[in-house]
């Protein structure tokens, strides 16, 4: 019974990846731009998130400036993959941006992010789901000439 339901379930996979990393990408930077000293629901807020890049002697700019390049990321990420639009490429920046995280940061503060990682790398390698916007312009797309 399991193995029917997972079969049945396969090809809504990329979409379930797609609209949960991209509702954590959108919530994440939104928060921090709308609601920035009492985010709910993210790991970090605004003042919280400064307070953390400022630890980083080697940043050569100012860590709000960091940090708002860092929402605004995470928002286009976000509204990219909720939407469906360049799916591979919103994915692979988010594989390099946990990447870069990684390596950036003590790995106890960012913990949660390997599950997030994997769901990026299984989004990049999925194939697009029928409900983007990517499937619905690629359908609507006028044959190249030749």
């Amino acid at each position: 019974m399991l193995v029917r339901l997972s079969f049945r379930l396969r090809p809504y996979l990329p979409l379930a990846l797609r609209l949960g990393l991209g509702f954590v990408f959108f919530w994440s930077g939104l928060s921090k731009l709308v609601s920035p000293e009492s985010a709910v629901g993210v790991c970090t807020n605004r003042a919280e998130a400064i307070d953390l890049v400022s630890t980083f002697g080697w940043l050569p700019f100012d860590p709000e400036l960091f940090v708002l390049a860092q929402s605004v990321l995470e928002l286009v990420l976000g509204a990219a993959l909720l939407l469906g639009f360049l799916v591979p490429l919103a994915s692979a920046v988010a594989v390099a941006v946990f990447l870069l995280f990684f390596f950036l940061l003590d790995f106890s503060l960012i913990w949660k992010n390997i599950g997030l990682l994997g769901a990026s790398l299984a989004l990049l390698a999925s194939e697009a789901d029928k409900f983007s916007l990517d499937s619905w312009l690629k359908r609507y797309r006028k044959p190249e000439q030749v």
